[in-house]
């Protein structure tokens, strides 16, 4: 597990899974109620308001087939001029997806709460 990565507040998980985590320095997964394809293009969507863009994407595979969406983000206005890349995977489970939360291999945390927002929105959960 890498030190760096920062605790995903428990409001942001609440407010997908209804539940608060039982490990409050929980920094690992969000969960989605929406397949990998969808929550990618919700992504795409909401990346550009938080100065974000979603650069690159494919399938995720190992040896068993696809498992899931593979994405690359990159800033689109970095104050010091300087643009930063992140990597994710939205993994494909039973009940939709989860991404790792990570500001350096996977999804930054400043894009988990306008996502779920938004994934809500477009299923009528407001």
């Amino acid at each position: 597990m890498s030190t760096s990565c920062n605790a995903v507040p428990p409001s942001v998980q609440e407010l997908v899974t209804g539940e608060a985590p039982s490990d409050p320095t929980y920094a690992g997964r969000q969960h989605f109620p929406v397949s990998p394809d969808q929550a990618l293009e919700v992504l795409r969507d909401i990346a550009p308001q938080q100065g974000w863009e979603v650069v690159s994407t494919g399938g995720e595979y190992d040896t068993k087939g696809q498992r899931g969406t593979f994405f690359r983000l990159a800033t689109t206005a970095a104050p010091d001029g300087e643009q930063q890349t992140v990597s994710g995977v939205f993994y494909a489970e039973p009940s939709g997806s989860y991404v790792r939360i990570s500001q350096n291999n996977g999804l930054p945390e400043v894009l988990v709460e306008p996502l779920i927002a938004e994934i809500k929105k477009q299923r009528g959960n407001r």
